[in-house]
């Protein structure tokens, strides 16, 4: 991924940081400087900043991939939603025609959060691929 004059500026105050907390020696802020500032690719700068702790490793994303990580929030979010209203419905159906249970108001909830936390955590490992 190409890179622009705002990475390369974010990654320069981010070593001049870790300068200023003496993580990096001046000899070092010099060539690492040099190398972020004439950086073209995002692996260009991972190299300048590599070895510093709290780099920000989303800094260097590029647009579409942040669009397609909203998209698929967005997604998951209406899937629960709607998840969510059904089994709200299904639960009030079967009070309705059963009468309250045990059984029902233990396994209603817990269908529920079960399938919640699957939506959530599938949903965080599809954002997170690259």
């Amino acid at each position: 991924m190409l890179v622009g004059d705002p990475e390369r500026d974010r990654a320069a105050h981010e070593l001049q940081r870790h300068y200023r907390e003496g993580r990096l020696s001046a000899d070092e802020l010099a060539q690492r400087l040099e190398t972020a500032l004439r950086a073209r690719h995002a692996g260009q700068l991972r190299s300048a900043l590599k070895e510093l702790p709290g780099v920000e490793r989303w800094a260097f994303r590029s647009p579409a991939r942040s669009v397609r990580n909203a998209a698929i929030l967005a997604g998951t979010a209406v899937v629960w939603l709607f998840w969510s209203i059904g089994m709200l419905v299904a639960f009030v159906a079967w009070l309705a025609g059963n009468g309250a249970s045990l059984g029902a108001l233990f396994v209603f909830p817990l269908l529920w959060f079960a399938v919640s936390w699957l939506l959530w955590h599938g949903g965080k490992r599809r954002r997170s691929r690259p």
